[in-house]
Order: structure tokens, then C-alpha cells, then sequence
């Protein structure tokens, strides 16, 4: 009969496999995967982490102060010695530094180094205006009275208190 062949096949009883399955050269797809770390080094992970912005804020704090005191110098360019410059120099470069190690910092938001320095260019910005808005008000008032009518004025009042004071005596 034609189909005597699937007959015999379906009689036959498949192989039982015995013993260990020998081990492929290849790796486990769960070794890629991250292993899972204690609470203990979850611990010292965040603890590191919070010593690191600290350490961030510390300097921060430390260059923002230097910095300020660099913006209230009142030293003119030509009387600064070599000395000042290189404390300049030497604290913006730091400035900088600081603002790229928190910009490359994985665990820091994405810009946040660059937006520091953005805010204290800024805070600067509205000391100069507010040092600016001072000096020009100043001079306002000296200019009012240095005016030639207005100092003529006071001149002439001065000499008739005076002459007064002659008359009354006299």
C-alpha cells in the first residue's frame, strides 16, 4: 500500500536523549545583561555621586566669589601687574574647566556646566548696570552743579550772605 511508509514512520519511537548538553562556545544573551548591584553598592554609588556635587558646588561657590572680585577690581589695565593678569587668567581657565567636567558628567543634566557659567555672566551683567546707573547718576549731579548759571548763582548768593553780614555788623 501506498501509504505503509507513514505507518512505519509513526511506529517508530523517537531517540531519548541522555546526558549533558554539551556547552556552546558561544556567549549567553544574559551576560550582556547588567548584573544586579546590593544595596550596598547602590549606597556607595549614590554616596559618591552626592560627594561629587558637593564638590561641584564647593568650587563653584569659590570661583563665583573670585570672580566677582575680578568684575569689582577698580584697577585700570595699565596699572595691573603681571601678577593680576595671571590670577585672571588663571580663574577664568577654571571657570571653564569646571563648566566642561559638569557638562561631560553622565549623572548631571545635559548643559547644566554651560548654564552655570550663563548665570553668573548674567548676575554680572546686572552688577554693571547697577555700578553703571550709580556713576551716571553721580556725574548727573556734579554736571547740575558745575553748570556755569547754576554755579554763577551760587557765587552770587554766597557774596550777598556775606555782605549781609557786614551791613548787620558794621
Amino acid at each position: 500500500m501506498p501509504f505503509d511508509e507513514e505507518e512505519d514512520d509513526n511506529n517508530k519511537l523517537p531517540e531519548l536523549k541522555t546526558g549533558i548538553k554539551k556547552a556552546s562556545s558561544q556567549k549567553s544573551i544574559f551576560d550582556s545583561m547588567p548584573k544586579k548591584t546590593s544595596s550596598n553598592d547602590f549606597k556607595e554609588q549614590v554616596k559618591q555621586i552626592e560627594e561629587k556635587n558637593i564638590g561641584y558646588k564647593k568650587t563653584a561657590a569659590e570661583l563665583s566669589i573670585a570672580f566677582k572680585k575680578l568684575i569689582a577690581d577698580k584697577t585700570l589695565s595699565q596699572n595691573r601687574n603681571i601678577f593680576m593678569n595671571e590670577t585672571e587668567q588663571e580663574v577664568l581657565s577654571k571657570l571653564i574647566s569646571l563648566g566642561s567636567d559638569i557638562n561631560e558628567d553622565p549623572v548631571e543634566k545635559e548643559g547644566i556646566g554651560s548654564l552655570m557659567i550663563i548665570i553668573l555672566l548674567l548676575k554680572t551683567c546686572l552688577y554693571q548696570r547697577d555700578r553703571i546707573n550709580s556713576l551716571e547718576y553721580s556725574y548727573s549731579q556734579l554736571e547740575k552743579k558745575s553748570d556755569y548759571s547754576v554755579l554763577k548763582s551760587t557765587i552770587l548768593k554766597e557774596i550777598l550772605v556775606e555782605l549781609d553780614k557786614k551791613k548787620i555788623s558794621g
